[in-house]
């Protein structure tokens, strides 16, 4: 399968990040189902992930912490206006995008960083505040501060995994068998009824008395 797509010139980092990208995408199940690390859902944590990889940890936390200051600052200029949802946010992601476009090009990218690839991340993490700020405005500061801690976590996995040369070995060797191992992890968990590590924990002096 990978002698195919390297054959009609697909590049090898394309075909890498596709097939590890059901990978991210179960881990991220697993954290949630067994663990009970909860998260912005699937999208979010696989698309900052996919920025960490592209950008190096330390960069890509460091746009993501620009463009939320931002958008922090864009929304609460917008607040004054009385705009509905999806204007507002459609203008926030604007602004965030220029404060990008003024930003980049005094960026300290490493001699191995691909321009395209960092530039759309960085559009990936734009796009993602649409779910950030509507979590915020539903549940408050305090809960959403403790889930954007959580799906970072997962974000910094998934990172890790991406940029690990073992994974990426076994991946582009045994494409099928990945992707066979995938499938069934994610027909059980899928079934899965049991508690959670975190329910564990919460709930051990109950459990733990039986």
């Amino acid at each position: 399968m990978t002698n195919f797509l390297l054959e009609n010139g697909m590049p090898l980092y394309a075909i890498t990040w596709i097939f590890m990208l059901p990978i991210a995408a179960t881990l991220i199940v697993m954290g949630r189902q067994i663990v009970g690390i909860k998260g912005f859902g699937l999208a979010m944590p696989l698309l900052l992930g996919f920025a960490f990889a592209a950008t190096g940890i330390r960069l890509g936390l460091s746009m993501l912490l620009v463009v939320v200051v931002s958008a922090y600052i864009i929304r609460s200029i917008l607040g004054n206006f009385r705009l509905l949802y999806l204007p507002k946010t459609a203008l926030i992601i604007t602004g965030s995008a220029l404060v990008l476009m003024f930003i980049a090009p005094f960026l300290p990218y490493k001699d191995n960083l691909q321009f395209p690839m960092a530039t759309f991340s960085f559009l990936l993490i734009i796009l993602s505040l649409e779910q950030f700020y509507a979590f915020l405005s539903e549940r408050g500061l305090r809960k959403t501060v403790g889930i954007t801690i959580e799906t970072l976590s997962l974000s910094v996995i998934i990172y890790f995994l991406l940029t690990s040369v073992a994974v990426q070995g076994i991946v582009i060797e045994y494409p099928a068998f990945t992707l066979i191992a995938v499938i069934v992890i994610n027909l059980f968990l899928g079934r899965w009824t049991g508690l959670r590590l975190s329910e564990y924990i919460r709930f051990k002096d109950v459990i733990f008395k039986q």
